[in-house]
């Protein structure tokens, strides 16, 4: 209770006319002051007696306010209140909500008083046991039973109420059980609760069905089955189960069922029944099933499904086909395996969902979950049957064949309109549409689990068919599904047959001559094609050159270039086995394109990648270092032309300018840029002169040596001479220093010789070079942590070398730094590599010298347990773990452990201890006594 001298004095009158300010439009002002003012009213002692008053009001603004406010006391304050004001504010409560009905004109004050009269109920169920019974005789007699406890045990006569009484004693249940469902039924201070509102259902349940059956209220109806779904919420969280609930419950369902067909209840009906359906399906019996089939194959359903194909944008259509789904999802087996005229009819309509008319996702909104339904139906069927036996069970063959109607639907709904109704579309629609379509596709992978490649053969001819009547946009779509089916089985080469026929068709004639009737989205995807089939090319090599031939004279219709480019750098990186003799060529044409300026930054970086993968396959190495000279000399080129526009105006123009670049909003110089496109193509060559991941490693051959007469001496100088010379242009620029770590660690996982394996002392001088105001010197010390990880494992000079150079380094990067938390990316890479060493070669970390280095290093992972940052934190964390469980064939270096540990492990408990403490210190936590 708040101290009365210091609390304001309230008078109803200044409640009111706060109340009312609210609804001034004259003053908008004022309504946050009025606002916090009423907040500090609903504080006060004096709330309570005030919203009697305010109930007594004839302004049902005032009212709602005063029924608000026994709410707001009701949850704040009820332990403050006796039984016997307990009992008295029920009594008053009632009758307020009784009086509402009579003079209320709207349902504002009736409900909100319906909601304080619940709100009493969670609060003080035990002095209102029968609720239910009492409110029921209160409302027929229009006053108050004299006892809340002692009102029969029998079956209440629901009869007697009128429509109204019937609304008002089913809007108190409703918000009784939609509170009831958002308290944990698992705390201890719920369970007497929940056990009371149990008790509760079969009065609730007979009050339900009198509502169900009243042919003369639809609002009855529709307030019953929304409190019916709230009881279906409670009593499905009960655990264990009460199976008496549920029986009563089951009693309700086919008043419920039958609902559906009729008009004003349908939407309240459907929705309940599709709730049940997904979240507690178990409550329906195979008798209320057998009734939803009939229902859904009877002639109103037949009328609704009709609407539903015509417009499923329409609320209550969409809703109808939801039901049809939700029965199907439910009954998916049972409806594959019966075999009857209703499955048969069901299943039918469940088809049919697929055709209904407009765009997925656009204006048909049954589309994606009809897709979705299907997937599961297939995959569902991939189970029950499985492939090998579909041939001999009859049903199985009925239900493959409904798939194999369904891809015909879902196929043909993915298929683009024309441009000038897409240019309609807003992103979302786009979007929609696209993520429809990889639906679709998802669909298609399930049904090759049953069909086989008998599916790739389908859309194969589809795309022939198309192709022979230039329909280009069911073109697109056939070659989209095709392209899709690739994950399903590219190296099975029984689709080769099927995909020779489609490769070896006019088709890359059509897309080199198509003009403006060839849409540039027909030319893409085919191109999409292209590149996900990249197995096939490397097993049939004939037509791998005119695929090549096809993106090449592509990429110079700017529309197509980012298409083609990705492909080329696909296929040529699949199948460089296969092009390696014609590296030179390849070399050229890439020249011609970039010297012609017809490439865009990033359509070049992809070619210099697929050129690079190519020249990795050279077998002689002296012809690959020799190749590996020319890109890289064409690399040099573009740094020449970065230096040369470093000193002209930012406003000055690229050739690439104009066509699809990389973010050229930014306003970047154009010297920055020029250089950044250099650094993404040695990224891309790097990239590409990577061993393939199918190679043969050789695990006797160290990862990494020194490297002094490499034959790739001068392909190192090369790269190491375009990293600086663009950093030493751009100091401080972190995209610039990103990139040149992506180009360091290319190398590093090679076990060959090759021109970016560079040498051990190249990349430790390069990163050991770095100190003071690097931009991201994090990124420096994580390229660090890959380098440390390739090393030969064996401990030899070299790498404890390698180990102790970078260690200093890194520390003294973290010595620079003010506070631990103050680069967290830095703190986190610097104590992952402390680990990596750790790992790789303990004695350059345990026996440091001097040793003040390797305490400093300690103490700041100790430093990192304590602060902010959950990255940091984690690192150390591992680190700690790390040298803890450290175990070593050295003696030395177990006996540097142990005495790191002695020294280290106080501070080390104390840091964990205050982790666990939550940070707090020692003074503010309570001790357990002992003794």
């Amino acid at each position: 209770m708040e101290d009365e001298d210091c609390s304001p004095i309230w008078k109803i009158e200044e409640v009111e006319s706060l109340i009312l300010s609210f609804y001034d439009a004259n003053h908008p002002g004022s309504i946050n002051t009025a606002q916090s003012l009423l907040a500090d009213f609903q504080s006060s002692s004096q709330a309570w007696t005030i919203a009697s008053g305010l109930l007594n009001r004839p302004d049902e603004k005032v009212k709602f306010f005063g029924a608000l406010t026994i709410i707001v006391k009701l949850n704040r304050e009820s332990s403050s209140l006796s039984e016997a004001h307990a009992k008295e504010l029920l009594d008053q409560l009632i009758i307020w909500y009784i009086d509402s009905f009579r003079h209320s004109f709207g349902s504002l004050v009736p409900r909100k008083l319906a909601s304080a009269l619940a709100t009493f109920f969670i609060h003080f169920h035990q002095l209102w046991p029968n609720y239910i019974r009492h409110l029921c005789l209160s409302l027929s007699s229009y006053e108050r039973p004299n006892s809340t406890q002692v009102l029969g045990e029998g079956p209440l006569n629901f009869g007697c109420l009128n429509q109204t009484e019937l609304k008002a004693l089913l809007w108190v249940v409703t918000n009784v059980m939609d509170d009831i469902v958002r308290l944990d039924c698992n705390a201890a201070d719920n369970i007497t609760l929940f056990h009371s509102v149990s008790q509760h259902a079969t009065d609730a349940t007979a009050l339900l069905d009198r509502a169900l059956t009243d042919s003369d209220s639809t609002a009855a109806c529709n307030d019953a089955m929304k409190c019916i779904q709230s009881w279906v919420v409670f009593a499905q969280r009960l655990t264990p189960s009460d199976h008496h609930l549920v029986t009563l419950l089951r009693r309700l369902m086919p008043a419920v069922i039958d609902l559906i067909q009729t008009d004003t209840q349908f939407e309240v009906a459907s929705d309940l029944v599709i709730e049940i359906l997904a979240c507690f399906p178990a409550l329906l019996t195979e008798e209320h099933f057998q009734q939803l089939y009939s229902l859904l194959v009877s002639s109103w359903s037949n009328e609704r499904y009709c609407r539903l194909l015509q417009d499923s944008s329409n609320f209550s259509s969409a809703q109808f086909g939801q039901l049809l789904l939700s029965v199907g999802d439910e009954k998916c087996q049972y409806l594959m395996q019966a075999n009857n005229a209703h499955s048969r009819t069901l299943l039918a309509k469940l088809c049919g969902l697929l055709s209904s008319n407009g765009y997925p996702a656009i204006e048909n909104k049954m589309f994606v979950p009809a897709v979705e339904f299907w997937s599961n139906f297939t995959e569902t069927l991939s189970e029950v049957a499985g492939s090998d036996q579909l041939s001999e069970t009859p049903w199985a063959k009925e239900a493959l064949n409904l798939v194999s109607d369904a891809v015909s639907h879902a196929w043909q709904k993915i298929i683009y309109p024309p441009p000038f109704e897409m240019n309609e579309w807003d992103s979302s629609d786009k979007a929609g549409f696209t993520e429809a379509r990889k639906d679709v596709v998802d669909f298609l992978q399930a049904v090759y689990a049953l069909s086989g490649p008998q599916l790739v053969a389908t859309f194969s001819n589809i795309v022939l068919i198309s192709l022979h009547e230039a329909a280009w946009l069911r073109l697109e779509a056939a070659a989209f599904c095709l392209a899709g089916l690739a994950e399903c089985g590219e190296e099975d080469q029984r689709f080769d047959d099927m995909l020779t026929a489609v490769f070896g068709s006019p088709l890359f004639s059509s897309l080199a001559s198509g003009g403006e009737e060839l849409p540039p989205r027909t030319k893409q995807t085919c191109l999409y094609l292209i590149e996900q089939y990249t197995g096939y090319f490397e097993r049939n090599i004939t037509f791998l050159g005119p695929a090549l031939s096809l993106l090449f004279n592509l990429l110079a219709v700017q529309s197509m270039a980012a298409s083609a480019s990705r492909s080329i750098l696909r296929l040529c990186s699949s199948c460089r086995h296969h092009l390696h003799s014609e590296s030179e060529n390849f070399f050229e044409e890439y020249r011609t394109l970039t010297d012609l300026g017809g490439l865009d930054c990033l359509s070049s970086e992809k070619v210099a990648g697929a050129v690079a993968s190519i020249t990795q396959a050279i077998p002689d190495e002296s012809q690959r270092v020799h190749a590996s000279y020319r890109l890289l000399g064409s690399v040099q080129h573009d740094v020449s032309r970065a230096k040369n526009l470093l000193h002209l105006p930012r406003e000055t123009r690229l050739a690439c300018f104009e066509q699809r670049c990389w973010d050229c909003t930014a306003n970047e110089h154009p010297s920055l840029h020029t250089a950044l496109k250099a650094l993404k193509c040695l990224s891309a060559i790097a990239r590409g002169f990577q061993a393939p991941s199918e190679g043969v490693i050789d695990l006797d051959v160290g990862a990494r040596q020194k490297q002094v007469n490499t034959p790739f001496a001068i392909a190192h100088q090369q790269v190491m001479e375009i990293i600086v010379d663009i950093e030493k242009m751009f100091v401080g620029n972190s995209e610039v220093m990103e990139l040149i770590c992506s180009v360091l660690r290319c190398g590093f996982s090679e076990t060959e010789a090759g021109p970016f394996v560079l040498g051990t002392d190249i990349v430790t001088n390069y990163l050991t070079s770095h100190f003071g105001h690097v931009p991201r010197p994090g990124l420096l010390v994580t390229t660090a942590c890959s380098f440390i990880s390739s090393l030969d494992g064996r401990y030899n000079v070299l790498t404890d070398s390698i180990c102790i150079v970078l260690l200093q380094w890194v520390v003294a990067l973290l010595e620079n730094l003010p506070e631990p938390d103050h680069d967290p990316e830095l703190s986190q890479h610097s104590i992952d590599f402390a680990r990596r060493v750790l790992l790789k070669n303990p004695p350059a970390l345990l026996m440091m010298q001097p040793a003040a280095t390797a305490e400093f290093l300690f103490l700041f992972a100790i430093r990192l347990l304590e602060g902010t940052e959950p990255l940091p934190k984690s690192a150390a964390a591992d680190f700690w773990t790390t040298l803890i469980s450290l175990r070593s064939d050295e003696e030395q270096v177990n006996e540097a452990s142990v005495q790191a540990m002695n020294v280290l492990g106080p501070l080390l408990l104390r840091s964990l201890a205050r982790n666990i403490g939550g940070q707090a210190s020692r003074t503010a936590i309570i001790w357990p006594k002992t003794g």
